[in-house]
C-alpha cells in the first residue's frame, strides 16, 4: 500500500521520537538497546525515498565499506558484537531528534529598528552565537530572514551568521558536536572540553568582528538581541549542570536528551503546546533525517574499521606512540579539508576514532578536536548544513563562501593548534 509523501514524514517523525523516547527509557529500565535501535533503523528505512542525491550517496558509501569491513573480519575469525554494531550511535541520534524539538522555541520576531554598525555586527554575533547554542540552525533562519533583503544577505552578514553560528559547536552541550564528540572519544567529559572551547570562541569573535567591519562599515544592518531570548539558552545550560551533578552516572547525552523536549515545552511562545509538539513531530522532525540515517550508518562504518584492525593489528597500525601538537595540526587540517569538500564531520571522527585508539589519547583532548574541526568546517563550507543553508536560501555564491573563509580558516587552525598545546600538552 502506497503513502503520501505527507503521511511519510509523520511517519518517519514519530519512529524518531519513538526511538528517542525508548532509548531514554533504557537508562532507567532493563529494556534492551536493540528496541530503540529498531525503531531508529526502521526510521532509516522510511526516510530513503526522501533522502537527497548526496545524502543517499554518503550514506549509501559508509554502509558498503562498512558491511564489506565487517565481512572481511568476520571470514577471518573475527568475532562482532550484533548489539554494538545495530545501536553504536543510537545516544547520538536520540540528542540529535531531541535537541531538534527546541527549534519550537524561536523568539518571536522582533518588530524594533535594526541595529547598524558596530553595534548591529555584535548584537548578530551574539544572538546566533548565543542562541544558535541550543536551538541550533533554526535561528539563523530567524536572524536570515528577518535581516534579507530581495532574498539575500549581503556578504558581510553570510559571514557572520556562518561562523558566530557554527563555533557554538566548541563548547555548546546542545549541539549534536558534543554527542559526536563524546561518543567518539568515549571517557570525555563535556565540563573539561567547555573552557578550551570558550576560549576558542574569542578569536572567532576578534575576526569576524573585523571582517565584517571591513566589509559593510557602518551600513551593516544587524539583528536585535534581547534579555529575553537569554531566558532559554541560560536555564537549560543551569539545569543541564544541576542534572549532570545529581545523576553523574547518566551520560550527558542522556540528560540533554531528556531536559531539551521539556525546555522547549516550557519556553515555547505558541499555544496549545500539545498541538504544536505533535504537529512538530508530524510535520518537521523529518528534517533531520538526513543526518539520522548518516549518524546511525556512521557507528557500523566505525565498527567496521574498528573490526579489520582487530584481524590486521600489525598491517593497520601505525608507527605513532603519541597524540604529538603535531599530530593534532595534521589531523585536524586534514579533517577540515575533507569537510569543506563535502565529507560530513561525522565521517571523518568516525574514519580517524579507530586509529587512534591504541594511542590512549586523552579523551577530553580528543574531544576538543572533533568539536573544533566540527565547529571550523561546518562555518566555512557552502557543503555543510548551513552552507547549503546560505547557497539555497540567501543566494549566496558557493565560490563566494569559500573566499569569504580561507583566511579565516587557516588562522583559526593554528590558534586552534597552539590552543592544543598550551592546554594539553
Amino acid at each position: 500500500m502506497s503513502i503520501t509523501p505527507q503521511q511519510r514524514t509523520a511517519l518517519i517523525g514519530w519512529l524518531i521520537a519513538l526511538s528517542c523516547f525508548l532509548s531514554l527509557l533504557t537508562v532507567v529500565t532493563p529494556l534492551p538497546t536493540l528496541v530503540p535501535a529498531a525503531c531508529g533503523w526502521s526510521a532509516v528505512l522510511a526516510c530513503w525515498p526522501q533522502l537527497g542525491r548526496t545524502a543517499k550517496q554518503q550514506t549509501l558509501c559508509l554502509l558498503f565499506c562498512g558491511l564489506a569491513m565487517l565481512g572481511t573480519a568476520l571470514l577471518k575469525g573475527t568475532s562482532i558484537n550484533i548489539v554494538t554494531l545495530l545501536s553504536r550511535n543510537i545516544p547520538l541520534v536520540t540528542m540529535l531528534g531531541a535537541v531538534s524539538f527546541l527549534s519550537l522555541a524561536n523568539p518571536i520576531e522582533q518588530k524594533s529598528t535594526l541595529p547598524r554598525g558596530r553595534k548591529g555586527i555584535l548584537s548578530t554575533m551574539l544572538t546566533c552565537h548565543l542562541l544558535g547554542a541550543v536551538i541550533n540552525l533554526s535561528i539563523v533562519f530567524v536572524v536570515g530572514d528577518r535581516l534579507m533583503r530581495s532574498g539575500k544577505l549581503t556578504k558581510a552578514q553570510v559571514q557572520l551568521a556562518m561562523r558566530s553560528f557554527s563555533t557554538a559547536a566548541f563548547w555548546s552541550p546542545f549541539f549534536v558536536a558534543t554527542g559526536v564528540a563524546m561518543t567518539y572519544a568515549p571517557g570525555a567529559e563535556w565540563q573539561k572540553t567547555m573552557l578550551p572551547g570558550l576560549l576558542l570562541t574569542l578569536p572567532m569573535f576578534l575576526l569576524t568582528y573585523r571582517d565584517a567591519y571591513k566589509l559593510a562599515g557602518d551600513d551593516f544592518e544587524g539583528y536585535p538581541l534581547t534579555f529575553e531570548s537569554l531566558i532559554m539558552p541560560m536555564f537549560l545550560a543551569i539545569f543541564v549542570l544541576i542534572g549532570h551533578w545529581l545523576a553523574p552516572g547518566i551520560g550527558i547525552l542522556y540528560i540533554i536528551s531528556l531536559l531539551a523536549p521539556i525546555g522547549a515545552l516550557a519556553f515555547m511562545k505558541v499555544r496549545p503546546r500539545g498541538k504544536q509538539a505533535v504537529q512538530f513531530v508530524n510535520q518537521r522532525l523529518a528534517n533531520t533525517s538526513s543526518q539520522y540515517a548518516l549518524f546511525l550508518v556512521a557507528g557500523v562504518f566505525s565498527t567496521g574499521i574498528e573490526a579489520l584492525i582487530k584481524t590486521f593489528p600489525q598491517t593497520l597500525s601505525f608507527d605513532i606512540t603519541a597524540f604529538t601538537p603535531e599530530l593534532f595540526m595534521l589531523l585536524s587540517g586534514v579533517m577540515s579539508l575533507l569537510c569543506l569538500i563535502g565529507i560530513h564531520p561525522v565521517v571523518s571522527i568516525a574514519s580517524v576514532s579507530p586509529f587512534l585508539a591504541p594511542l590512549h589519547v586523552e579523551p577530553t583532548q580528543l574531544a576538543f578536536m572533533y568539536l573544533f574541526v566540527w565547529g571550523l568546517a561546518n562555518g566555512c563550507s557552502p557543503l555543510s548544513g548551513i552552507g547549503l543553508a546560505m547557497v539555497s536560501r540567501y543566494q549566496a555564491g558557493s565560490t563566494e563562501i569559500i573566499k569569504l573563509h580561507w583566511k579565516y580558516l587557516v588562522a583559526m587552525w593554528l590558534v586552534a593548534g597552539g590552543l592544543n598545546w598550551v592546554w594539553f600538552g
